[in-house]
């Protein structure tokens, strides 16, 4: 299996680093040891680090808000990292180590001297993560159509499939979509599962090759805290999840809120935050990045990340998470997350 799949996950590696780099971006690397603000929404997934510094450090999950910290000084920014999820078990879905590629840009990349439009800003997002998206999957294409064929996948199917345009829906026509298919007990506020996302997905692809879908502006009590509350909807903000055939969700997207004054309320009124404190964290842990928010050092921006391994699976038609990742396959042979019996 590696012998096939190092060269595939190369190729779309290198296909998303040139691809960001035409669209005039800077690689910026990203700390893998950090604070909390290394976490994404459940920081009850983070995985601690014993240091000889006496303060609380975790292997981070997201490279976001250091991308974010960086557009003070460049409006367009990327990096690829491992990122970490401190899973019971490995499973069809999970994993505790995969590739994120992340990217954050900010209005001046978008509309150079026009008044802030969030709206288009969120349309931008939308079309920066298809762009990748697509720029990945055709290098893969293009580089190993036959060994996608090998697979079962129908490349040429594939790649016509990706000359289209993503599927979108709002989460609150997906909720009624649902709905209307037998899952009677959805309303509104309920986060998404994988099996409601498959179900999406097959019912908007039905009668032809399936492509991505964008599930847009979900409810603002289940997202990420710096996610951006529409000014056109206030019980939702300006996010978009893709969900790949095969794979589930491969991308979260956001516009970022660039009010510290709302985003230090959305802070506070978070999950995470909770639990944070729970944790005995404090609201300083956060200063840094409020700090930079609140004094204007950032324009308004926008980012998401993309799960490498979520691309690989969906461009395998593998229905298992592990086996388009590098790292899975190498644990089953180093044994690192077995437990061994003293000698």
């Amino acid at each position: 299996m590696l012998d096939k799949l190092i060269p595939i996950a190369s190729t779309l590696a290198d296909a998303a680093q040139q691809h960001y780099r035409r669209s005039g971006l800077a690689f910026v690397p990203v700390p893998q040891i950090v604070g909390i603000t290394g976490a994404c929404e459940n920081v009850d997934t983070l995985f601690k680090v014993k240091s000889r510094v006496p303060v609380p450090l975790f292997f981070s999950q997201t490279g976001q808000l250091t991308l974010e910290q960086a557009l003070q000084y460049y409006p367009g920014v990327f990096t690829t990292m491992v990122s970490g999820r401190d899973e019971e078990i490995e499973d069809e879905r999970h994993l505790r180590q995969f590739l994120l590629t992340e990217e954050e840009f900010d209005w001046s990349m978008v509309a150079p001297g026009a008044a802030y439009d969030e709206e288009k800003m969120y349309e931008a997002l939308l079309q920066h993560v298809e762009a990748a998206i697509k720029a990945m999957s055709k290098a893969v294409i293009d580089e190993h159509g036959a060994t996608l064929e090998h697979a079962g996948r129908d490349a040429a199917g594939l790649a016509a499939s990706l000359q289209k345009p993503f599927h979108r829906i709002s989460y609150e026509d997906a909720l009624a979509l649902l709905i209307d298919n037998g899952f009677n007990d959805l309303r509104w506020g309920a986060d998404l599962t994988s099996v409601h996302e498959a179900k999406i997905v097959e019912l908007l692809n039905a009668d032809e090759f399936p492509r991505p879908v964008f599930i847009m502006r979900y409810p603002k009590e289940i997202k990420f805290f710096n996610m951006k509350v529409s000014e056109r909807d206030e019980r939702t903000v300006l996010s978009a999840d893709c969900v790949f055939p095969f794979a589930g969700e491969g991308v979260g997207s956001a516009v970022r809120e660039h009010d510290g004054a709302k985003l230090t309320e959305r802070l506070l009124g978070s999950t995470m935050y909770r639990l944070h404190l729970e944790r005995g964290g404090t609201l300083s842990d956060f200063g840094w990045y409020l700090d930079i928010v609140r004094s204007g050092r950032t324009s308004p921006h926008a980012g998401y990340g993309i799960g490498n391994e979520r691309v690989l699976q969906y461009l395998l038609g593998a229905k298992d998470i592990r086996q388009a990742s590098i790292f899975s396959c190498m644990a089953r042979q180093t044994c690192d997350w077995v437990a061994r019996q003293p000698a």
